[in-house]
């Protein structure tokens, strides 16, 4: 005998329908969230990335380079730049040709008052890496930290204050997970804040 197909019908449809929206709609902010947060660690990790560029481009060239926070938005965004710094005091060295072979930035990107032309390394921006949402700020307000040839950090060539923290966070969401990049002496360190250090070595 021959069994008789039966198919789905339109009530039966529009409940699988309904069901499927109710979990779209009550997960769309957690997936959301989830989006945001994997950003801020992306914007934290290029903060550390760069932090270590300059460190070591520093020892690499026997000279002082300097890492700059260049994002020309409010508030700031996660765009860097890695720059040979202006020799200063007795026994500096001039810089050689070719030693930064970078051009200066593009228009719309305020130089520092002691380097012009900046010779970059490497620049980074925030638009490159999808990570516009994460908004990037330090403490003292400082946007630059000079790396001498042992990478040590050192004064600014400017006499403006180093950066001794970046703080990035994204504050247009419900949960986010802020994270911090710490300089101190010669060590760079990604934490977080929401996690106590004595507990757990991820934490600030």
């Amino acid at each position: 005998m021959k069994t008789q197909q039966r198919g789905v019908t339109l009530i039966e449809l529009a409940v699988v329908l309904a069901v499927v929206a109710i979990l779209f709609a009550t997960s769309a902010p957690s997936f959301s969230a989830w989006i945001h947060n994997a950003q801020i660690r992306t914007a934290a990790e290029s903060m550390q990335s760069g932090l270590q560029l300059a460190q070591a481009e520093a020892i690499r060239r026997n000279r002082s380079v300097f890492f700059w926070l260049t994002s020309a938005a409010n508030p700031l965004t996660a765009d860097w730049l890695v720059a040979c710094a202006s020799p200063s005091g007795t026994g500096s060295v001039p810089e050689a040709s070719g030693d930064c072979p970078g051009v200066h930035p593009a228009s719309g990107v305020p130089a520092p008052s002691t380097v012009a032309p900046i010779n970059w390394i490497q620049r980074q921006a925030a638009a490159d890496q999808q990570t516009s949402f994460p908004q990037v700020s330090t403490p003292n307000g400082a946007s630059e930290v000079t790396f001498n040839s042992l990478g040590m950090v050192i004064p600014n060539a400017d006499g403006s204050a180093s950066i001794a923290e970046i703080d990035v966070n994204d504050p247009s969401i419900a949960s986010p997970r802020p994270l911090h990049v710490t300089i101190s002496g010669g060590q760079i360190r990604m934490c977080d804040p929401n996690l106590s250090p004595s507990s757990d070595p991820r934490g600030c």
